[in-house]
């Protein structure tokens, strides 16, 4: 049997009302989306850094109040602002605040400015990354042992409770995003319920097999890891209001077939029948879930176009 097809959103933090996040939030619960996200950077990245950014953890504790069914997570929080034990009491208990929504994001940073102004140490991506994969390890323990001793290189800790463990058994599912052939698939492969990419449906066509090649070698079933795919979706009925928008990131092409190539599939944009298209090229490599980003949390003809013109087609 066929995997479902899932669909999600990440909504920006940048300037965007705990009200306005609340409304977004509700109506893609309402519309049938699998799931929401959020980014974990205290202030913008593309936008100003000055601009307004709520924190996501404290938010997601709140959100998880404004809804009831959508499940919900960080894509993804970035392991070196916080203690993994930490990391792991706060999604024990906001597992227990939601009902058992919520799902488990973790990456290994990549924003050394955002290190720096917050005052966290910024070490060599190789460093990084084997924090990332004793975190995981050490989160995993704190949600089913009893209590965790954990003397790791990077991480010791003795005698840790984590106290209700979570709802969800053995644990809420876990995202790791990333690309990196050698080591970042290689920690999917050992920790992983879900696997994040934002490359072209090629690109994933090359990578897949060896993140397979990486679960044979640690005894995990490919399968059981989820592909997903999160990026920009420019939705709209006409190809002309498409184009306008493309225009205004610098897209242009002859015909929408060339401007979508521009996009290197990083973007997926296009009337409800060429965005479902190249949804299938995706799907055709082994992709399942769809994580869009459609801008601002505060206009939702976007995410309302989507779940009503796209989403049915692949029920």
């Amino acid at each position: 049997m066929a995997p479902p097809i899932r669909f999600s959103i990440q909504t920006p933090l940048e300037g965007a009302t705990f009200a306005a996040m609340a409304r977004h939030w509700q109506a893609a619960e309402r519309l049938g989306y699998f799931s929401m996200w959020l980014d974990d950077h205290f202030y913008g990245v593309v936008t100003p850094a000055w601009d307004d950014s709520l924190e996501c953890w404290t938010l997601m504790s709140a959100l998880a109040r404004e809804t009831s069914t959508i499940r919900f997570g960080t894509l993804v929080a970035c392991n070196g602002y916080r203690p993994p034990t930490l990391v792991a009491k706060m999604a024990a208990s906001l597992d227990h605040i939601s009902d058992g929504r919520c799902e488990f994001g973790l990456g290994a940073g990549w924003f050394e400015q955002e290190y720096i102004a917050y005052g966290y140490e910024f070490p060599a991506v190789g460093t990084r990354l084997a924090q990332l994969d004793e975190a995981l390890t050490l989160c995993r323990q704190m949600w089913t042992e009893e209590k965790t001793t954990f003397p790791g290189k990077h991480y010791k800790v003795v005698d840790a409770w984590c106290n209700p463990k979570p709802i969800q058994k053995p644990y809420p599912p876990i995202m790791i995003g990333g690309s990196g052939e050698k080591k970042l698939l290689r920690i999917v492969a050992t920790h992983a319920d879900r696997w994040n990419f934002g490359g072209s449906a090629d690109e994933f066509a090359l990578k897949i097999p060896i993140l397979e090649a990486h679960c044979a070698a640690v005894g995990r079933n490919p399968a059981v890891i989820e592909k997903s795919w999160f990026g920009n979706v420019i939705v709209e009925m006409s190809e002309e209001r498409v184009k306008a928008r493309l225009a205004k990131r610098g897209v242009t092409g002859g015909n929408m077939d060339e401007a979508v190539a521009q996009l290197q599939g990083r973007t997926i944009a296009g009337t409800p029948d060429q965005v479902a298209a190249q949804l299938r090229k995706f799907i055709g490599v082994g992709v399942t879930h769809f994580i869009a980003m459609f801008g601002r949390v505060d206009r939702l003809e976007a995410t309302e176009l989507f779940a009503k013109e796209v989403m049915p087609r692949f029920a």
